[in-house]
């Protein structure tokens, strides 16, 4: 399983690529966990103890039970305190509920006032937390690549982008243990975009896109290079081929499409892609920059 964050908040990417795009929706990348006192017995019973409750805190998780997901990690830590993975998917649950969070924040409703404070802070935390397990299994197992990249994806959203840097390189040293190297390219651009470092997020984006082509978020992403370098076509082309993909169901691709158009002189093209974006989630954030567009 994969994580994508659908919208930047700013946030990627295991959201699948264009799961509202947190985009990023925003792309991440993630793999799919100690109140209990250790279980006396052989090392082997524990490890399989421990990897029984891991096994079902991953389907927890995959169901989008992510409370359960965190009790039955928590169990396999107790039964097993190395075990890598389980610190990995508690950290999965406890960075998807900050998702949950954001989507209330952001794409269901544009949230103001102290209702904002609170969502922020949930998300805050619940982000803080998941670095924490994300850590632990990084230091646990070195070359766990998937851990690695998933400390690059929170710090992409907490705005340390040269951390984010730092982790998703690192993740890609360690290829063994990741699962979907495209993915993982395609945050790592993300980070040099945040980063404003455009030549190096291009690199990364191109490839991720030779791995995934037209996949949801690193199109849009490779779009959002072209717009910061005002090559209006190579930017309208990527808005649109993920716009054009119901399954996308991209907002920020139908916002800088509109944007793109504008730039090229196209109203009635750009008066398209703004209703479209309104279609999708009249009360969201990106809706009301939709709406606050001229002509």
């Amino acid at each position: 399983m994969h994580i994508y964050i659908r919208r930047e908040v700013d946030v990627v990417g295991p959201l699948r690529y264009g799961a509202r795009d947190v985009e990023g929706k925003l792309g991440i990348s993630l793999v799919i966990l100690a109140t209990l006192a250790a279980c006396p017995g052989h090392p082997e019973e524990s490890a399989k103890k421990s990897n029984d409750r891991l096994a079902i805190a991953k389907d927890f998780l995959g169901k989008g039970q992510f409370e359960a997901a965190e009790s039955e990690s928590d169990k396999a830590i107790a039964y097993l305190s190395t075990n890598e993975e389980a610190y990995n998917v508690r950290g999965l649950s406890k960075f998807l509920r900050a998702v949950q969070a954001n989507q209330l924040l952001e794409v269901d409703d544009c949230v103001t006032g102290i209702d904002s404070e609170v969502l922020r802070k949930k998300f805050e935390d619940f982000l803080a937390a998941a670095d924490k397990d994300f850590a632990k299994a990084a230091e646990l197992a070195p070359d766990y690549g998937e851990a690695w990249a998933n400390r690059g994806i929170v710090a992409t959203l907490d705005g340390d982008n040269a951390a984010a840097v730092g982790f998703l390189t690192h993740a890609l040293e360690n290829p063994a243990r990741l699962i979907d190297i495209g993915i993982v390219r395609s945050n790592l651009g993300w980070a040099y975009f945040k980063k404003g470092e455009m030549v190096q997020a291009a690199a990364e984006l191109l490839s991720a896109t030779q791995y995934h082509p037209h996949l949801c978020v690193p199109t849009y992403r490779l779009g959002r290079v072209y717009f910061e370098r005002k090559e209006w076509e190579k930017a309208a082309e990527q808005f649109q081929d993920v716009s054009d993909q119901p399954a996308c169901h991209s907002q920020e691709a139908r916002l800088y499409l509109m944007k793109t158009r504008i730039q090229q002189g196209l109203m009635d093209e750009a008066r398209a892609a703004r209703d479209a974006c309104l279609a999708l989630s009249p009360k969201s954030c990106v809706a009301a920059q939709c709406r606050a567009a001229g002509f």
